[in-house]
């Protein structure tokens, strides 16, 4: 039950420490394997930061099972499709992990068991330990909850789910002129089909819409927890997608009930409520919408 953890890192050696103190916290076990991987500096700056990086980690007193640092510079989508894909194809499944998260000590416990229970159970494509719907007020009382939307912080999957995916997007054409393959896709975030129709336009580099748009159009979903048990600390003008300086929520901290499957999936609420929240909370790029309709495309 103790599933390989990849982190992915490229020139924020502050945020990596702190990611690594959380799961020094965590008290992860010896079997779960961590494999790093570093992208490739693009000038200077860069060199100097993962060479910072390369020292940390030598201090860290933390065991990394193998260390990939990139030559060149590849994007954060190309470096993770391409470090997932390398662990999955000897491993049944994954924790991913991205440089500026910190996690609560009973996440990686979470994310452990929950890929070890639900392995066989082919209506989910992921776990993961963020929530979508911490402001979420609800007069019913459990732990877990059933999204469409899969998160991209701190997350994991299986092999059988990521090794059938086509990241090329070559069928998109006939996603964007079937109406009801958009309505599905927007069920699960009114942003997801001009998200989706950025990266084909190479207007941004994302995988996790890919991802998305895989298990979406597969009808796969995600299991989450009432609260997130990671926080993110790239809104800081630090990261690549990450550029608005919001508040980083006031709690993070959350144990939930695990116990027996059965337990699990008695505290686990699936309802229309909460497609409906965190459909209507993601609100669509300002640019990306500009764009879109300079581009006069019909998409509902």
């Amino acid at each position: 039950m103790f599933s390989p953890i990849i982190i992915f890192s490229y020139n924020r050696p502050k945020h990596l420490n702190n990611l690594f103190d959380s799961l020094i916290s965590n008290k992860i076990s010896k079997f779960n394997k961590i494999f790093f991987f570093c992208d490739g500096p693009k000038n200077k700056h860069d060199k100097k930061k993962i060479l910072e990086i390369k020292t940390l980690l030598k201090k860290k007193k933390i065991k990394i099972h193998n260390k990939v640092f990139r030559k060149k510079n590849l994007g954060l989508a190309k470096n993770i499709i391409s470090g997932v894909s390398q662990v999955l194809s000897k491993y049944k499944n994954c924790i991913v992990l991205e440089d500026d998260l910190v996690l609560d000590k009973n996440c990686i416990n979470f994310m452990n068991k929950m890929l070890e229970e639900f392995k066989n159970n082919k209506n989910f494509g992921s776990i993961s330990a963020y929530s979508y719907i911490d402001e979420f007020k609800s007069k019913k009382n459990f732990d877990f909850y059933i999204s469409k939307r899969h998160s991209s912080w701190c997350w994991g999957t299986w092999a059988r789910v990521w090794n059938k995916i086509d990241w090329t997007s070559k069928n998109l054409n006939k996603h964007f002129n079937n109406n009801l393959s958009i309505n599905k896709f927007s069920e699960a975030g009114k942003d997801l089909n001009l998200l989706l129709w950025g990266n084909h336009k190479k207007l941004i580099n994302s995988w996790a819409i890919r991802f998305n748009f895989y298990c979406i159009s597969k009808s796969l979903k995600s299991i989450q927890p009432r609260y997130s048990m990671v926080q993110n600390e790239g809104r800081d003008f630090s990261g690549t997608h990450e550029k608005f300086n919001f508040k980083l929520k006031k709690k993070y901290y959350f144990n939930p009930n695990l116990g027996s499957i059965n337990n699990i999936l008695n505290r686990t609420i699936e309802s229309e409520e909460i497609y409906s929240y965190i459909k209507n909370s993601h609100r669509r790029s300002y640019k990306l919408s500009i764009k879109f309709f300079l581009e006069n495309l019909k998409i509902i």
